[in-house]
């Protein structure tokens, strides 16, 4: 028997109904009057065109697929019955379905062959929406719909060996309405394409940790673009999500109007996102740009500091700097502090100087090699990055080193000294994995107040575990700030956007105009692989302006869609419930109960106890990440990283078949629930796996949708799942994983 992890049955949607008197679209109504046309009085002749290709126009922006249905082509036969088609025949049927088919545009690549002794007609398509990127999409689509509904409609392939779709008429099911029946079994396929267009164009444009796999579309953390499934305990937003029904229905509407606008909806819709965001988190005091995730947004702080160090250097004696710098070429010197390095993304340290973190790039489709410089940029400046780790020994457990503020200061003061153009990229990070706030926000303050210009105060806000009123503050007293969509407000992975104060997008507009045009194009290429022009917006023209033309980047918009749709709802939630004090409140009793309960599964399990911080660096003054240790005994070692990486994916699996014979009906109940926790972080003492409060949790708790009580009862079924685990992790390592 093998244990497969995880589980790689296709989220079924529903079957295609056929629903009599459904109102049909103008297109359908228009399909109407044209057929009518035809079968009221056919001929021994079909009015089809055969033995004619279909057309396709590939665009070179961004390789979109147009696939333009203009004209019918049989693939295998040519002969049409020579006989008079009666009403509800199979070739009145097939014709009738063509024609709807052709006022579609989510069908493409028509076809034709006639079965048997004629009296059968298969009509055979591919399908796919607008935006597909490849005709690889389109296949995928056509494979995903096709699959749903075998009784109806089969994959099969054409005279070239390629799979295609086809469906028989007539059909077997009795027809009282021809028109208007194969008009609702048109819209009803429709619908299942749409909602496959729409997550197959939700895992474009971003990086390899969105790789898809599996009739399920799992990436390697176990989610994906399909809606969460019902069944499954979602405590993982401090890693990656899945989209809940409601917001990919968000990201379904957002689709439909990137469709449905003009040639400006790329333009408006990037822009309201933005707007949207800014109205919920910056309370007027900054501007956002838009990334596909919250390490490559680590390009527009380090951008900001290129053209800051470069403007120093137009103005510093060249003789006054390092000897490397007095070639002339008034070349910037970037230095950052990577903060709680270990506890940030994984890329974090690459994308700070300026390379690339993944062998996959969101846009242009590229592969590159980790490490790789961005294009152009390190001829503008030199960069480095420098790790902090902010853990280190096994005493204080759950706690920082007592001396990391001195440490992090005395790396940004050695780097300022070193070079009179140096500026530095601080990072302080507003919670890391683990929910660690450092450096003090002391160090921060000192720098700015001392350097000015030539520190980067950022604020590593990926997390998004903490007061709204944080984010206003720390731009209107420091710098940019890194938000996500994607971790606590549990929107599809991944969307972020870098938040500027609007003095310093001022700034950066200034020191745009001084550069050189080609000065602009080389930051503009280097900012390619990650950003379109739309994402820039009007935040900074010039750059925008050198961008390459093109559409936005659809993934990122449609999973912002999802993001923003959990944003305000939670918002709205929080509103109609007594406020932020009340929703506080929620926060700080889940925490209560689940540190509580974290500490009742000993010696398995043992609780990693968090740091709370005052003001409002946390939601509720208190840390919603816990972290719990585990061993299979007493006087066994805690699990490795390598072995709670096993441990995350068994989470995800019904282990009912798979734990030991003697196992109680209890344990096997527990062994049932499908579970998504945060992925293991390497910390002193012990690597920890995390379960954490989300937005979606949250909403139910300050709504009265599920009190606490009823939650706490899950959350113990998810701890009592890691213990069993634990105690078993032999037992079920002997089945193949």
């Amino acid at each position: 028997m093998s244990l497969a992890i995880p589980s790689t049955t296709l989220l079924k949607g529903a079957r295609l109904q056929m629903t009599r008197g459904a109102r049909g679209t103008v297109a359908s109504r228009r399909v109407a009057v044209r057929v009518n046309a035809i079968s009221a009085d056919r001929g021994s002749e079909s009015k089809i065109q055969v033995g004619v290709r279909h057309s396709m126009r590939v665009t070179r922006l961004r390789d979109i697929v147009e696939v333009s249905p203009d004209l019918w082509g049989l693939t295998e036969s040519s002969a049409v019955p020579n006989k008079k088609a009666t009403r509800g025949d199979g070739l009145t049927q097939a014709t009738i379905f063509k024609e709807l088919l052709l006022a579609s545009k989510h069908f493409r690549l028509y076809s034709q062959k006639i079965h048997g002794d004629g009296d059968v007609y298969g009509v055979r398509f591919l399908m796919g929406s607008p935006r597909m990127e490849g005709l690889d999409d389109v296949f995928r689509v056509t494979r995903c719909v096709a699959e749903r509904d075998e009784g109806l409609m089969n994959l099969v392939p054409d005279s070239s060996g390629m799979m295609v779709a086809e469906i028989m008429f007539p059909l077997a099911m009795p027809l009282d309405n021809t028109i208007e029946d194969l008009s609702s079994l048109v819209r009803a396929i429709e619908t299942q394409i749409i909602e496959e267009s729409t997550v197959c164009l939700m895992e474009k444009g971003s990086d390899d940790r969105s790789v898809f796999h599996g009739e399920r579309r799992l990436n390697k953390y176990f989610t994906g673009m399909y809606a969460r499934a019902p069944d499954l305990l979602h405590r993982g937003t401090c890693t990656s999500s899945s989209p809940t029904p409601g917001a990919l229905e968000a990201s379904n509407e957002m689709l439909h109007r990137l469709w449905e606008g003009e040639e400006s909806a790329d333009v408006v819709l990037i822009d309201e996102v933005r707007t949207r965001v800014e109205e919920l988190f910056c309370g007027g005091n900054g501007r956002a740009v838009v990334h596909p995730s919250g390490t490559d947004a680590e390009t527009m702080p380090l951008l900001q500091a290129v053209l800051a160090s470069r403007a120093l250097a137009r103005r510093v004696p060249e003789s006054d700097r390092p000897t490397d710098f007095r070639d002339g070429t008034q070349r910037g010197n970037v230095i950052s502090l990577v903060a709680c390095a270990g506890e940030v993304g994984s890329g974090t340290t690459e994308a700070a100087e300026g390379r690339f973190f993944s062998k996959a790039v969101p846009l242009g489709g590229n592969r590159v090699d980790m490490g790789q410089e961005l294009p152009a940029l390190h001829d503008l400046a030199a960069m480095e990055s420098v790790e902090l780790v902010a853990r280190g020994g096994d005493t204080d457990v759950g706690r920082g080193k007592s001396d990391y503020d001195a440490t992090v200061e005395a790396e940004a003061r050695e780097a300022l000294a070193s070079d009179p153009a140096a500026v530095v990229v601080l990072h302080t990070v507003a919670g890391s994995k683990t929910g660690l706030v450092m450096p003090s926000p002391a160090v921060a303050d000192t720098l700015t107040a001392e350097f000015g210009e030539r520190v980067v105060s950022v604020l590593d806000a990926c997390q998004m575990r903490h007061h709204p009123d944080l984010i206003p503050r720390w731009l209107n007293d420091q710098g940019p700030i890194l938000m996500t969509s994607s971790k606590f407000f549990g929107g599809p992975s991944f969307g972020s956007a870098v938040f500027f104060p609007h003095r310093v997008v001022d700034t950066m507009n200034d020191q745009l105009a001084e550069e050189s045009p080609a000065t602009v194009a080389a930051i503009a290429e280097a900012c390619a692989s990650y950003l379109t022009h739309h994402d820039i917006g009007d935040v900074l023209p010039k750059l925008h302006d050198a961008m390459p033309p093109g559409f936005c980047n659809s993934g990122v918009l449609l999973r912002w869609a999802a993001g923003l749709h959990e944003m305000e709802t939670l918002n709205e939630t929080t509103e109609a419930n007594g406020g932020i004090a009340n929703t506080e409140k929620h926060v700080r009793a889940w925490v209560q109960a689940m540190r509580e309960e974290a500490q009742k599964f000993s010696p398995h399990l043992e609780y990693v106890p968090a740091v709370d911080y005052e003001g409002d660096w946390q939601l509720g003054g208190v840390n919603t990440i816990i972290a719990v240790r585990l061993r299979s005994g007493p006087d066994e070692d805690f699990f490795s990283t390598a072995d709670l990486k096993k441990v995350y994916a068994l989470m995800t699996a019904d282990l009912t078949e798979f734990i030991s014979p003697e196992s109680t009906m209890a344990e096997r109940r527990v062994a049932s629930q499908k579970c998504l926790t945060g992925q293991p972080v390497d910390i002193p003492g012990g690597s920890v796996l995390r379960t954490v409060l989300g937005a979606a949790q949250l909403k139910d708790l300050v709504s009265g949708k599920q009190p606490l009580d009823q939650m706490i009862e899950d959350d113990r079924v998810l701890l009592s799942k890691l213990a069993l685990i634990a105690r078993q992790y032999d037992y079920l390592l002997s089945h193949s994983l």
